[in-house]
């Protein structure tokens, strides 16, 4: 359920850049679909939002609810539209009703401030969810509601969805083991060498974990892709 574009949060009104793309001539067949949906996959999924959710996780397994609060606020602030700033906090908001009212689980009013993601993280680390399987989640659930998008608009058949879904979740899966590994090895060794984390300067050590990591939400293009998808005269999706 968690990672259906459907429900409970209503992704499928969102391309995340798609629409823009295939009005901009960007993407424009399956084989442009998939170039585009990779680049995608390897720089914004596994390059920034993977890491910053394993590294949220991490840190609320280990009782420190200052550094996942900040590493949130950086997820927040390091969105580059003011379309993917609405759509973050929209989807949390969705997510929220469907956590409080169907589950009845309460969840308390700051958490979803910073947007899906981070929230996602709470959810995942709430239930207990291995690191991996909660960041293939995410990732699948991502890339699913993106190849949705470019079947109704480009438009692509069918089949051509499924050959495209079924290469990119192929390369997140053989990378996901990997990069869980990452994470909690820069975790564990940045925690390891901080003398007391109660006094460690938590904006710093979200630095340093970005630099070890080597991790970036510097997307010009897709930023710029967003942007023009805000004035796009006629449009199905909501980013």
């Amino acid at each position: 359920m968690l990672a259906s574009s459907n429900l409970p949060i209503g992704s499928y009104t969102y391309s995340q850049g798609v629409e823009s793309a295939i009005e901009s001539g960007v993407v424009s067949d399956e084989a442009s679909t998939l170039v585009f949906m990779q680049d995608y996959l390897a720089l914004a999924v596994i390059g920034y939002e993977l890491p910053v959710l394993g590294l949220i996780m991490l840190a609320l397994g280990q009782g420190n609810d200052t550094l996942a609060a900040n590493l949130a606020h950086d997820y927040h602030a390091g969105l580059e539209s003011k379309e993917f700033v609405l759509e973050s906090q929209q989807l949390a908001q969705a997510m929220v009703s469907w956590l409080n009212e169907v589950l009845s689980l309460g969840i308390p009013a700051e958490i979803p401030e910073d947007g899906y993601l981070p929230l996602f993280a709470h959810i995942a680390q709430h239930w207990q969810l291995p690191l991996a399987q909660s960041m293939t989640t995410y990732g699948f659930a991502q890339l699913e509601n993106m190849v949705l998008a470019a079947v109704k608009t480009v438009p692509l058949g069918q089949m051509a969805g499924q050959r495209i879904l079924w290469q990119l979740q192929s390369e997140l899966a053989a990378q996901i083991d990997a990069v869980s590994t990452n994470i909690q090895h820069a975790f564990d060794t940045l925690m390891v060498s901080s003398d007391s984390l109660e006094e460690q300067d938590c904006q710093q050590l979200c630095q340093d974990l970005y630099e070890i990591l080597n991790i970036s939400n510097n997307l010009p293009n897709l930023a710029i892709l967003s942007s023009m998808h805000e004035e796009q005269y006629s449009r199905l999706f909501r980013s």
